[in-house]
């Protein structure tokens, strides 16, 4: 009997049985009184036309709202399931991936199902299983962009157990956010170079959305693009750049850097773990350059599902439907593969030659210790009494003839690029400094040194 797989990925729901995938689309549902409920190309193709009849956060929505969910919600969650998941595919309980933005709503999803007619078998964590399938026995970060959200997902592998072991979730910043800045981008580049405004009227708009996508990963593959729109009288085009791209999508993407320093530990070397469809988005991998020292590997698309059809938990006989946040890590699909960055490699680390506070390069010493803190020696950074957070001797700064280590000397919170530092880490020209809660901001920086690091 074979087993069925959902992964629960709005960004691209996908459907597997028996290891090998059925189909995967993103999920926008076109919900049309005039007409049955269609999925995929149906509504995109008039998501800019009709916009109140598309659906593209139902999902986001029942992660968010979870029990307040309203009957709308609801009704397209059911229905889009009913459709996702035919009759031929029931034939046993469902293994279902999901990410960490339904923490709290699994409740939620599980009523959905059975209001569409389907028997869920369990819940499984989407990001354990693409570290489990892709034969990482490492740290890694499993990085998820949905439509509505991002999540980033830390995943240790121990005597040969995947398990989470913390998760942070970004609403508004997924693909639908990426998609609103690009065309305001073009529609304001298009007026500069044609006067004409291709968002004037929901037309004109929804055949700009129908290009989108496609511009983006011409832009983001060979660094630039053309788009042409027909008016009613000729036919206007416009060319830009991937640095275009990545300049109106540079808040969401400091969201997503935002998210994965959070689970990084200061400086450690782990794995970036994320979908290669995700690389058709310009501007990804300069995010992704910075995690500096990090090795950056991706998945097929259809990797988690076809995970997923590889379980077979049952529920209980009272009904209940257990929650794995681990999984052997045996499964191996597929080797991770490692991101080509086609030559846009990260800057040479450059070790520090000054501390930057308040307006002052205090120069580190060639050899021994700049002490941080409420009362440091004499030649150290006295930071102001009443500070909170801030020990007396917080942390120093050790340099030698490899460069210079961060030591913290406290329990008390420092941070390193808004990483957590655990232990001494190595920092380098550009690295930020964090002392205390909101903080006290050190820069670190080399004064007189080049990029290839001579003086």
């Amino acid at each position: 009997m074979s087993v069925t797989g959902l992964y629960l990925h709005d960004a691209a729901l996908a459907v597997a049985s028996g290891g090998s995938l059925v189909a995967a689309a993103p999920s926008i549902v076109l919900a049309d009184p005039s007409r049955p409920l269609s999925l995929g190309q149906p509504g995109r193709d008039v998501a800019r036309l009709t916009p109140r009849l598309v659906s593209t956060e139902h999902w986001a929505l029942l992660a968010r709202q979870a029990g307040r969910a309203t009957p709308e919600t609801i009704a397209v969650c059911r229905a889009e399931l009913a459709r996702r998941i035919d009759t031929t595919l029931r034939s046993a309980p469902l293994q279902c991936a999901v990410s960490a933005q339904y923490d709290g709503a699994l409740g939620a999803l599980l009523a959905v199902a059975r209001l569409a007619g389907i028997d869920i078998g369990g819940f499984h964590d989407a990001a354990v299983l693409a570290v489990a399938a892709s034969g990482i026995s490492a740290s890694t970060l499993v990085l998820e962009i949905g439509l509505a959200h991002v999540s980033v997902t830390r995943v240790e592998v121990i005597d040969g157990e995947a398990r989470r072991r913390a998760a942070v979730i970004r609403r508004g910043v997924g693909r639908l956010a990426l998609q609103q800045a690009w065309l305001r981008m073009i529609g304001e580049a298009m007026v500069l170079a044609t006067r004409f405004d291709p968002l004037h009227d929901a037309a004109t708009e929804q055949r700009l959305y129908d290009q989108l996508d496609e511009s983006a990963a011409i832009a983001a593959r060979d660094g630039t693009c053309r788009i042409e729109l027909a008016t009613g009288r000729e036919l206007v085009h416009v060319e830009l750049g991937r640095d275009q791209f990545v300049e109106a999508a540079r808040d969401i993407y400091r969201s997503i850097a935002s998210a994965l320093h959070e689970l990084r530990p200061a400086g450690q070397r782990v794995n970036v773990l994320l979908d290669e469809a995700c690389l058709d988005l310009p501007g990804l991998l300069e995010c992704l350059l910075e995690m500096r020292g990090c090795r950056i590997l991706g998945h097929s698309s259809a990797l988690v599902a076809r995970a997923a059809t590889l379980l077979s938990n049952e529920p209980e006989a009272d009904g209940t439907v257990s929650v794995q946040r681990g999984c052997r890590n045996n499964l191996e699909l597929e080797s991770a593969r490692e991101i080509d960055f086609g030559g846009r490699e990260p800057m040479r680390q450059i070790p520090p030659s000054h501390a930057l506070w308040e307006g002052r390069a205090i120069a580190l010493p060639r050899r021994g210790f700049l002490e941080i803190g409420r009362a440091p020696d004499a030649d150290g950074i006295r930071l102001a009494e009443g500070l909170t957070g801030v020990s007396r001797l917080h942390c120093s700064l050790h340099a030698d003839t490899e460069g210079v280590t961060l030591v913290p000397h406290t329990p008390q919170g420092t941070w390193l690029n808004e990483e957590r530092v655990l232990g001494r880490v190595r920092v380098s020209s550009g690295d930020r400094l964090r002392i205390g809660t909101p903080g006290v901001v050190i820069d670190l920086i080399a004064v007189g040194v080049t990029s290839d690091g001579t003086s």
